[in-house]
């Protein structure tokens, strides 16, 4: 089995997991919306729940990740796989402690302001029951860097999946019926991700037993934590630096209304969807490889385990976005327009989604380019980007606030500097590991942009002249289905078709995906 395949098979298996997970996280998302509605109480969790995602970010899927995974690598190539395990268990001795002092300190720190504070106690209440989250999800990234080490994909977005299903229980089931207010609802949300933590834990640690991992060997390395600790200092601070970012605009859209957190946080789950499914399915397989080659010395590797990664992620977003921003308004209000979330409130979140989805593609080629330079050792470039994006949005934010512009001003100066940092940070890789852009990507850009051009065309026009034609025969959701369905599903064909005869390069794991369905059929693409 070739080296692509085996990347094809792991990205489709990722993916698949991934669907589930995504499926299941909108489900929860659809839940909280018509629940507690663009309420005090629903912007309240939002809050609540980013800060141990925060910390999360920063200490377990962020910094610590992305300087432990090319030491693993390095060392399951010099001294085995074993060796990789038995260091992977000296990291976890040294760092476990100080996140569990963190969850206490940042548990004290909320209630303390919950006491202290006659205004907006919800959030700190619920962020003081979301706290333990924290520790949990960062061992937890830790496992999973290691288990994908061993090339067994697909167990992290399986453990995301069960998360999503506990807090979905938790509020659909023993928040609807045990609960006699919003805020005890809320709890109870807080409580099942508490719950789902716990198996995002396990079933990792679960993947990582059957590899070999076990719990009392340690391999002390003073070498490879010296590089490690290196690493994680610019990578930590870039991290940190993303997550303030991050609770900027949330908590300024927090500030400028009850409703616009709620609008602000849907719009941006709804863009997550495909680059969660797709993209990072994309980046979770191509970062092993890129440390493997790396560590290998293996420079044409590198520069085509890039270059693959980067049309793959170019293909799926670019052509999502453009979808995205033509059924903006359908999408919205199928997804979301139940319970206490009205028609009014899906029109204010599609205007956002339309801002998001077209700094979509940028946001998942941060992810490629990102991991390129933790490989490369230069995880200062990623706090370089890091700070130029919190620049460019805090003060388009501030201004955005100061002109009276909403969460709309908010949405376009988030936007404006996910492009900023994209731009930094391949700025800093043609700089310093120039030979990961071997490849040249400019074809395939503009064969994808034209492709994207003609898809939105097709799915707004199709969409358009079916649920006119539809009005009147149907309800209005099976009407949004089925107009939706087939103008998008046109869309995505004759984009797909452009694509494969326009010859991009990675048109054969696009037909293997079309042969997967036409066999049903009975029909199958020549080779």
């Amino acid at each position: 089995m070739t080296e692509q395949t085996r990347q094809y098979q792991a990205m489709a298996k990722t993916a698949s997991w991934t669907m589930v997970s995504r499926v299941l996280g909108l489900v929860r998302d659809q839940l909280t919306a018509a629940v507690f509605g663009a309420s005090a109480i629903g912007s309240a969790f939002v809050i609540a729940f980013q800060i141990p995602n925060l910390f999360r970010r920063l200490l377990g899927e962020g910094a610590l990740t992305a300087a432990i995974v090319p030491v693993l690598a390095d060392k399951s190539v010099k001294d085995g796989k074993l060796a990789s395990f038995g260091f992977l268990n000296f990291v976890l001795r040294k760092v476990l402690p100080w996140m569990v002092g963190l969850t206490l300190i940042g548990i004290g720190v909320a209630l303390a302001y919950a006491f202290a504070s006659a205004g907006k106690i919800e959030a700190a209440v619920l962020t003081a029951i979301c706290m333990p989250y924290m520790p949990l999800i960062c061992v937890a990234a830790l496992f999973t860097s290691a288990v994908n080490l061993s090339g067994r994909f697909g167990l992290a977005e399986i453990a995301s999946g069960v998360l999503n299903l506990c807090m979905i229980v938790a509020l659909g089931v023993f928040g609807e019926n045990f609960a006699s207010s919003d805020m005890d609802k809320a709890v109870w949300l807080c409580l099942g991700a508490l719950i789902g933590g716990c198996f995002q834990l396990l079933i990792p640690l679960w993947g990582l037993r059957r590899e070999g991992w076990r719990p009392g060997l340690l391999h002390v390395d003073e070498a490879a934590w010296k590089t490690l600790s290196i690493a994680f200092l610019p990578a930590a601070l870039g991290a940190g630096v993303q997550q303030i970012n991050v609770l900027i605009s949330r908590g300024l859209a927090f500030n400028v209304s009850d409703a616009g957190l709620m609008y602000y946080y849907i719009a941006n789950r709804i863009v997550e969807l495909p680059i969660g499914l797709f993209s990072a399915s994309i980046a979770v397989v191509i970062f092993p490889a890129l440390a493997t080659a790396f560590a290998s010395r293996d420079v044409p590797a590198l520069a085509r385990n890039y270059g693959r990664g980067m049309r793959l992620v170019l293909a799926i977003n670019v052509g999502a976005a453009f979808g995205l921003i033509a059924l903006a308004v359908p999408i919205v209000q199928l997804l979301f327009n139940y319970g206490n979330f009205g028609s009014g409130d899906c029109v204010h979140t599609s205007r956002l989604l339309v801002i998001f989805a077209l700094a979509m593609p940028f946001y998942a080629m941060i992810s490629i380019v990102t991991r390129a330079l933790n490989v490369a050792g230069r995880t200062e470039a990623t706090l370089i980007a890091a700070i130029h994006a919190l620049v460019v949005n805090a003060t388009g934010s501030v201004l955005a606030v100061w002109m009276d512009h909403g969460v709309e001003g908010l949405a376009w100066a988030n936007a404006v500097s996910t492009l900023w940092q994209y731009f930094v940070l391949r700025h800093y890789l043609k700089k310093h590991a120039p030979e990961f852009l071997a490849e040249s990507l400019l074809k395939p850009a503009l064969q994808v942009l034209a492709g994207s051009v003609l898809l939105a065309v097709v799915a707004f026009q199709g969409y358009a002249f079916l649920h006119n034609v539809l009005d009147g025969h149907f309800n209005e959701k099976i009407n949004l289905v089925v107009s939706m369905g087939l103008a998008g599903g046109a869309g995505m064909a004759i984009y797909a078709i452009f694509l494969d005869k326009l010859g991009y390069p990675e048109r054969d794991l696009l037909r293997g995906y079309a042969n997967k369905v036409l066999r049903l059929f009975g029909l199958q693409l020549r080779a």
